[in-house]
């Protein structure tokens, strides 16, 4: 690598040769000498590791492609492992839901809305009429 540093008239030039380690920072050294770092070895080879922790105890941790998920709220495994839910759905339970229009999953996951109300567009009652007032 040529470096050119320009001072006022004068033109200085500067070769670092990395093989050598001359001119070198002590990262670039530390890099360049040890490759790359193992990886983590993450849960494939022990997936009891993702039910012990510091999980909510409503989680249903389990061990998807060497990753700890939550299978009962990830949308990319939803019930099992690989289970991806379609777009405009969530995963409430391990179940894939529309939450724009389930009245027991109206907007969020365990969001119920009253009896003989409608859930539209994940709103409880969204553009129903008044119920009419008793006479007196």
């Amino acid at each position: 690598m040529i470096s050119k540093l320009t001072e006022g008239n004068s033109i200085l030039e500067e070769e670092n040769n990395f093989t050598t380690g001359s001119s070198t920072s002590p990262w670039l050294k530390k890099v360049m000498n040890h490759g790359p770092r193992p990886r983590p070895p993450g849960c494939r080879s022990t997936p009891w590791i993702c039910r012990k922790g510091l999980h909510p105890s409503s989680a249903r941790m389990r061990c998807c492609r060497n990753q700890c998920v939550d299978v009962s709220s990830d949308v990319s495994n939803c019930g099992f492992c690989g289970i991806r839910c379609r777009f405009a759905r969530q995963c409430c339970h391990g179940f894939c839901v529309d939450t724009n229009c389930n009245r027991f999953h109206c907007g969020r996951c365990g969001n119920r809305c009253p009896r003989k109300v409608r859930c539209v567009y994940g709103m409880c009652g969204y553009a129903q009429p008044f119920p009419p007032l008793p006479f007196p």
